[in-house]
C-alpha cells in the first residue's frame, strides 16, 4: 500500500480510534482527523477533556482506521497540542464540522492535535501480518 492509498483512506474514512495511556492503562476513542502535508495528522478536542493531560504527559499514540472493506491502517506517532490560531483555522477550513464545537480559532476551549507518524502499518480484512509503508525520508 502507498502512502497516496493510505491518505485516501483516511479522506474517505476520517474517524480513527485513537489509543493513548494514563497511568499504564490504555484509553481509546474516535475521533475524526484530517491528513494535510508534509504528512501529519490534525485533529481537536476540548480544553477540559482528559485526553489532555494524557497527551501532555504521555505524547505516544497509536490511531487505527478502517475502510468499508475492512483494511486496516495503524498510524503510530507522537503527539502534540501546540498547534496555534494559524493551525486552528487552518483545521476548521479542513474540516467544518470542527466549527460546530468552537466559536473560532481563538476560542480558549479550542485544543489544536497534531501526530507525527513514526510509523504507519495496514492490513486487509482476516488472519495476517501488517506491512509497513514507507514514510518520505525515511
Amino acid at each position: 500500500m502507498s502512502l497516496e492509498k493510505v491518505r485516501s483512506i483516511i479522506a474517505r474514512h476520517p474517524v480513527g480510534f485513537l489509543a493513548s495511556c494514563q497511568e499504564g492503562r490504555p484509553r481509546v476513542r474516535p475521533m475524526s482527523f484530517v491528513w494535510v502535508e508534509p504528512g501529519l495528522l490534525w485533529s481537536s478536542t476540548y480544553r477540559q477533556s482528559g485526553k489532555v493531560a494524557e497527551l501532555e504527559h504521555n505524547q505516544q499514540v497509536e490511531i487505527c482506521f478502517l475502510d468499508d472493506d475492512l483494511v486496516q491502517v495503524r498510524i503510530s506517532g507522537r503527539a502534540s497540542l501546540g498547534g496555534g490560531e494559524r493551525e486552528k483555522t487552518r483545521l476548521l477550513e479542513l474540516n467544518p464540522k470542527v466549527g460546530r464545537h468552537f466559536l473560532d480559532a481563538r476560542d480558549p476551549k479550542f485544543v489544536h492535535v497534531e501526530i507525527r507518524p513514526m510509523s504507519i502499518r495496514h492490513k486487509p480484512t482476516g488472519f495476517c501480518e501488517y506491512t509497513e509503508v514507507e514514510l518520505p525520508g525515511a
